[in-house]
């Protein structure tokens, strides 16, 4: 099997900026393109509407925000690597995975925030998910990694 399309899954996290690092270093080494992909989960755009705030405006910020986030990870790590970016709105989990098939990926690079016990069954594990439904390899960064 030939990793050449690398899908990198971002959010604002240092965790997610270390995998963007990594999942480069590899498209390089592997001469394979990438997609940077960030969901945007449009139930936490949360709105004011007695100040006229509406929770599609929010949403709207936090694509454009993820958006310039993407362009801004490609312009700083992704030198001489061919790059899509997505950033759709909907389910977390099952927009990533829906994205790995749609784009053929071969590979998935995800950081992980290494949360244990109380905080994980509180915050959930997007990378744990990926991990046990995803239909091509995941290969998850830590963030304690020293690149």
């Amino acid at each position: 099997m030939k990793l050449n399309r690398i899908l990198i899954l971002i959010d604002d996290s240092p965790c997610a900026i270390r995998a963007a690092k990594y999942g480069y270093e590899l498209a390089r080494e592997l001469q394979a393109k990438v997609a940077l992909l960030s969901v945007v989960d449009a139930a936490l755009a949360e709105g004011n509407v007695d100040a006229g705030i509406f929770p599609e405006q929010e949403a709207g910020k936090l694509k454009r925000a993820a958006e310039e986030l993407l362009h801004n990870i490609r312009n700083d790590y992704g030198q001489s690597v061919e790059t899509e970016i997505f950033v759709p709105e909907g389910n977390v989990k099952e927009t990533i995975l829906q994205m790995a098939k749609e784009w053929k990926a071969k590979l998935i690079v995800i950081g992980s925030h290494g949360r244990t016990g109380f905080s994980r069954l509180l915050m959930g594990s997007i990378a744990e998910e990926v991990i046990r439904h995803s239909p091509v390899p995941v290969f998850v960064v830590p963030v304690t990694i020293k690149l």
